[in-house]
């Protein structure tokens, strides 16, 4: 089991299960020293079965923080937000760059509200997908890309849009010196899925992490824990692994993605 996980969410997302202090014991219990809550970040048009209310977002930084300071001789945690790169809302994701501990990058959509990442099967496509994890990069608005291959769920084949694809973000990291997510969450837990060419994860996907390590990118481990009981489990860790097996990626178990933040923010416009 690793001892640091960046990537937790609560049930202000609409899809978790289980109070914040549930995922806080959990993580105690299952032997974590660092538990970063990043849940997903509210707009001000509310979609509640994908991120939180804008509503919702002074009582989750209340909670977190405050579960912090109760817990403080048992784990360090941290005030973090999984956000995505839409122009549109760039006053607000400046205030959550400002306010928040670290923020991760999970490009769920291409546009607020617009076409899904989940549901993507063009080179074109793909190349908006990318264009947006560039501009945030460029702009300091993450500290670490998640789940960079979500882009490949439903898209059907590995072709030259995803190859293009998978070496344009890890140009895009290694760049940045943003480090890329093998996530242990959905994409494994779904299990292995027939495509047109091969059986594999929707997520993640193998060819994203071979030009990972052939550009020298760094990768971290990310549970994306939405049910505190995955907490005690290595399957999920373990299958995605598998997906890297022998290839020579920098892995970073214990990143201190805080103090990386504090360099970031400096940068952010």
């Amino acid at each position: 089991m690793i001892k640091t996980n960046w990537h937790t969410h609560t049930t202000r997302c609409g899809h978790a299960v289980g109070t914040d202090e549930e995922y806080v014991k959990a993580a105690i219990k299952a032997g974590l020293h660092t538990l970063g809550f990043s849940d997903h970040a509210p707009y001000r048009e509310p979609f509640p079965p994908e991120r939180m209310n804008f509503e919702q977002l002074e009582e989750y930084k209340a909670s977190v923080l405050s579960l912090r300071e109760k817990y403080r001789e048992q784990i360090d945690i941290h005030l973090g937000m999984e956000v995505e790169c839409y122009q549109s809302e760039w006053e607000d994701l400046a205030t959550y760059r400002k306010d928040m501990e670290y923020c991760i990058l999970g490009q769920h959509q291409i546009v607020l509200n617009g076409k899904s990442s989940y549901d993507l099967r063009n080179g074109d496509e793909l190349k908006q997908y990318v264009d947006q994890i560039e501009y945030a990069c460029y702009h300091g608005l993450c500290d670490y890309i998640a789940h960079p291959d979500v882009c490949m769920w439903i898209y059907p084949r590995i072709d030259d849009g995803v190859r293009t694809a998978a070496a344009r973000i890890a140009e895009i990291s290694a760049k940045y010196d943003v480090p890329l997510e093998i996530n242990c969450g959905s994409g494994v837990r779904t299990g292995l899925s027939q495509y047109e060419d091969c059986v594999r994860y929707p997520y993640p996907v193998r060819i994203f992490f071979e030009e990972a390590a052939a550009h020298g990118c760094r990768a971290v481990l990310g549970l994306d824990i939405h049910d505190p009981k995955l907490f005690f489990t290595d399957e999920y860790i373990n299958r995605a692994l598998s997906v890297v097996e022998g290839l020579d990626l920098n892995i970073v178990y214990d990143l201190d993605l805080v103090k990386e933040a504090e360099k970031r923010k400096k940068l952010f416009f």
